[in-house]
Formats: structure tokens, C-alpha cells, sequence
């Protein structure tokens, strides 16, 4: 069973490659995901623009994904971070709404829980 994790959006995301130079190997990836959408994403991703999410779930990785979201990720454009199993559903309880500018590290904290999951970057009070 694999762990897979996903940006969804109807616009375009910038993709990035960061090597951490302190830590040898370890990296932080943003790239287009060949099939859209992918058999990964149990049929739940539904916007046209995917890319995977590479990397480990340290505080390393954590602080470049916030930073790829408050510099990338505008509220208006909806996007949507998926992290999970192989063609399983994320249950609603773990779909989460995030301002995308107000997101810090806590907010990222249920991806080392290891479950399906869904975070929403738009205002909480915005459906």
C-alpha cells in the first residue's frame, strides 16, 4: 500500500525541486502528475490541474510545503491538497478548510498520522 499526496487545481501551480543542502537526499517536490487524475486518488480528485507532492513528512519538509502554499496557493483558485492510500476515500471528518495565508505547520500535522485526508485552501467560512 502506498501513501500518495496531491495538489488539485482548476489553474495552473508552479512546480519546484528543492534538495535541502542539510540533509543529503531529503526533497521537497511539487510536479505535474502524469495521469489526471490519477488511479491514486480513489476517484476523489476531480479538478483538472494535479501534481504530486513529494517528500518526507519532517519539520524540513512541513516548513517548505507551507511556504510553496503562502506563496502559491491563492484562495480563490480553490485548491485542494490530498494526501492518500492508494485508491482509498478520505472520510469527511478528515477533510479540513484552511485559509491558505493563516496555514502554519500545526495545520499540517495530520499528514504524519498516516490517514486519507483532504485540506481545502480557501476561507473556513466559504463552502
Amino acid at each position: 500500500m502506498s501513501l500518495y499526496r496531491y495538489f488539485a487545481s482548476k489553474k495552473p501551480l508552479p512546480t519546484v525541486i528543492t534538495l535541502e543542502e542539510y540533509h543529503f537526499g531529503d526533497q521537497f517536490e511539487v510536479l505535474p502528475c502524469r495521469k489526471n487524475p490519477p488511479v491514486a486518488g480513489g476517484g476523489q480528485i476531480q479538478k483538472p490541474k494535479i501534481y504530486k507532492v513529494r517528500g518526507n513528512t519532517n519539520d524540513t519538509f512541513l516548513n517548505q510545503l507551507v511556504d510553496y502554499i503562502k506563496e502559491n496557493v491563492e484562495e480563490q483558485n480553490r485548491v485542494e491538497f490530498w494526501s492518500i492510500w492508494h485508491s482509498e476515500k478520505v472520510p469527511s471528518k478528515n477533510i479540513h478548510r484552511i485559509n491558505p495565508q493563516q496555514i502554519t505547520i500545526e495545520d499540517l500535522q495530520i499528514l504524519n498520522q498516516n490517514e486519507n485526508c483532504c485540506i481545502k485552501f480557501f476561507p473556513k467560512n466559504k463552502k
